[in-house]
């Protein structure tokens, strides 16, 4: 999320957190002696079965033993707004790692997100997808539950809702959709492609030549494991690597209301929306997918 909306505690966070139907929720833990105030975001979607966690901060706060706490409340708050787990997505390297999963996540599947510098011309190459309507709700679920494994989706199903994203039909045959997620910094892209695909370096550039509403805004572009075939396809893109991530979940309880709880959840945490443009002493905050790009290998000469 911070790829697409930037810094979660900065002024886009502020003016997100005006809105109340907005799906984000804040909370701070302040801790005794010399640890420091925690803040932790989750985002939910009314509707949506899984909810996500945006990041904590600050970074020096990652060993505190307030933490574990901090991180069990949001996933409270997470099942008692109707989400069924609790996602989120750390480099395998980052200490946070270690903490999520003894804090009761476990790890579902990886991915590296790709920085898309390639700039296409949309009259190069033609465009070949359609906006997706109500006829290929099916299609796009066969295609998800054909392509993405059992524990992956049961961790992050996909919903019934609309579609929304666009799709691509090769022989009369849905092949691939791809749904891009829009922010006021970035425009975020998860591909489901099945391998029979005839030419996914021309799909995919014909995906980001026709990209709509683009507006000058970076384009990123997520490959799970089970798309791993991608990379190799896709190696000719002018891209940027981020390290590998981990994709984590933590399954809920399904919450009822009752007033039982009514003092547990009061405790230390103040329940807040916090309008703050930096977080406490001026320390950045810990994104959960910290995101550290390299240059991939030289773009390969175009061919005719």
């Amino acid at each position: 999320m911070s790829l697409t909306r930037g810094n979660p505690v900065g002024a886009w966070a502020v003016l997100d957190n005006l809105r109340l139907e907005y799906g984000s929720y804040t909370k701070v833990l302040r801790q005794g002696g010399n640890n420091p105030t925690l803040i932790g975001q989750m985002h939910y979607t009314p509707g949506e079965r899984a909810a996500r966690l945006t990041f904590v901060t600050p970074e020096r706060g990652i060993d505190s033993p307030g933490l574990a706490a901090l991180l069990e409340s949001l996933a409270w708050e997470a099942g008692e707004r109707g989400a069924c787990s609790l996602l989120a997505e750390v480099e395998e390297s980052s200490p946070a790692f270690e903490v999520l999963r003894r804090a009761g996540f476990s790890v579902y599947g990886w991915q590296r997100v790709w920085k898309i510098n390639e700039q296409i011309n949309i009259n190069s190459i033609p465009n070949v997808w359609e906006v997706a309507n109500d006829l290929d709700a099916l299609p796009i679920r066969a295609l998800y539950q054909a392509l993405v494994p059992p524990l992956v989706q049961t961790a992050d199903p996909l919903v019934e809702r609309a579609m929304t994203g666009l799709v691509y039909e090769q022989n009369g045959e849905l092949l691939a959709y791809i749904e891009p997620t829009y922010g006021p910094m970035g425009i975020y892209l998860q591909p489901l492609i099945h391998p029979a695909v005839d030419d996914v370096l021309r799909l995919v550039r014909s995906f980001l030549g026709g990209l709509s509403f683009q507006l000058g805004r970076q384009v990123y572009l997520s490959i799970r494991s089970y798309q791993a075939w991608l990379e190799n396809a896709l190696s000719e893109l002018d891209v940027e690597v981020s390290p590998r991530q981990a994709l984590l979940v933590k399954h809920l309880v399904v919450q009822q209301r009752s007033p039982a709880f009514a003092a547990a959840r009061n405790g230390t945490f103040e329940n807040r929306q916090p309008a703050m443009i930096t977080s406490p002493n001026g320390e950045q905050p810990l994104p959960l997918a910290p995101i550290r790009f390299k240059r991939s290998r030289p773009r390969a000469p175009s061919r005719g």
